[in-house]
């Protein structure tokens, strides 16, 4: 994967990029840099993040894909220099700028700075800009995910939802459902095997749909995932980690 963002970099000169697509300031604690957003895929659903040839910091200097979620509200920043890793998400607030959290620990701001507002993402046809509502003051826009990449945030001893900030899970929605259907929370991969290792992707669910559960198990990391039945067919989903849950067990 290395050498494909490589190479995507050399076939995309950075003026031109930046001049069809706008200039972004990414920054988080442990520093930041402009970048772009490129509606060219990285990986499955993934689309290149152009940081140029700056020194972005440690956390930031992780950053080469993104992901749009809540009609372009929420941007989901991820590496994919070896596998694919969640870095951050980000939430736009009504003054126009995105702020969020690193996965790591520590905020995350994105700001425009020059060119076009939007930034797309071809998957889904979502994109940012003015026409786009904001994030509601209480937060509780839904991350986008390919899993296990929504936004993992631990609040004392809680697990969270996935991109809601702050918002320890309820008690009811731990472990497998017992009504025997599950509620996706955020955009997650459907996979031929109820693990990352060695599995590949077959399909994908959108926030929001309600599956039917065939049973669930834990992997070797103490994941849980579940089997589910889709229109297309059958796959697995995770259901939750140790940090965050990506499915209620009821559906609304």
């Amino acid at each position: 994967m290395r050498l494909a963002v490589l190479a995507l970099l050399a076939a995309l000169p950075a003026t031109l990029a930046r001049a069809e697509t706008g200039v972004w300031s990414l920054i988080a604690e442990s520093g930041g840099c402009e970048v772009s957003f490129i509606p060219e895929a990285v990986d499955d659903g993934i689309f290149f993040v152009d940081r140029g040839d700056a020194d972005c910091g440690p956390d930031v200097g992780k950053i080469t894909g993104y992901a749009l979620n809540e009609e372009g509200a929420v941007v989901v920043l991820y590496s994919t220099l070896d596998g694919v890793d969640l870095v951050g998400t980000v939430s736009r607030q009504a003054d126009g700028v995105f702020t969020g959290k690193l996965r790591a620990g520590g905020t995350l701001r994105l700001e425009h700075k020059s060119g076009p507002m939007g930034i797309t993402d071809p998957m889904t046809g979502l994109a940012t800009g003015e026409a786009i509502n904001p994030t509601e003051p209480d937060g509780e826009a839904e991350a986008e995910a390919d899993e296990p990449l929504a936004e993992v945030v631990r609040q004392g001893d809680c697990l969270s939802y996935a991109g809601r900030e702050g918002e320890c899970v309820d008690q009811a929605d731990l472990g497998p459902p017992d009504g025997g259907k599950l509620q996706v929370l955020t955009r997650m991969n459907l996979r031929d095997q109820g693990t990352t290792s060695g599995s590949s992707v077959i399909g994908r669910a959108e926030a929001g749909t309600c599956l039917t559960i065939t049973f669930c198990s834990e992997d070797e990391q103490g994941r849980l995932w579940c089997g589910v039945q889709t229109d297309s067919g059958a796959g697995y989903l995770l259901k939750q980690d140790d940090k965050t849950v990506y499915a209620t067990n009821t559906c609304r």
